[in-house]
């Protein structure tokens, strides 16, 4: 027994622990900007929102390779959007924590958007028309119109974070 003890004392655990914690914090950031991202493409006119929603659902279509060989292109210190990101904010990308969660929540955000637009397109357009004529804010829509149904059976939701959190 001591044996075992001994040899998962000297395991190195700092590999599980980074990539617990980088899974948790893309599943939490691809739930809200899923759902934020979901309800601002249902406002959209039907052409702008298929031009939007294909290239929100890009890195679910590209191999993870190509999405993080992008990323390395966008983010890296030798190119201008990488270069002002750490030359003006001191924000470092690339061979980072904050990389691991970008690459993550990149991956696993079209995951949550489908699901939550999915859901959104089932609420009954008329009940946000007879919520607005009766004087409610955007705000109060959201919360007691179109997330109320579906918060209730809470699956698209919960499917949806499911999903991210078993794509990284």
């Amino acid at each position: 027994m001591q044996e075992i003890l001994d040899f998962l004392q000297s395991l190195d655990w700092s590999p599980l622990v980074i990539s617990i914690k980088t899974g948790i914090v893309a599943t939490i950031l691809s739930f809200f900007f899923g759902i934020f991202a979901a309800r601002a493409v249902m406002k959209l006119r039907p052409g702008a929102r298929a031009v939007i929603d294909g290239f929100l659902t890009l890195p679910m279509i590209l191999p993870p390779t190509v999405a993080g060989f992008f990323l390395l292109l966008i983010f890296s210190l030798r190119r201008p959007f990488g270069a002002a990101l750490y030359e003006n904010f001191g924000i470092k990308a690339v061979q980072t924590w904050l990389g691991c969660i970008l690459a993550a929540t990149i991956i696993a955000f079209p995951l949550m958007y489908r699901n939550t637009r999915a859901a959104f397109e089932q609420v009954d357009t008329n009940l946000i028309y007879a919520a607005r004529t009766l004087g409610m804010s955007e705000w109060k829509i959201f919360w007691r119109v179109i997330m109320h149904p579906i918060g209730r059976s809470r699956r698209a939701l919960r499917y949806g974070a499911g999903i991210c959190k078993g794509a990284r």
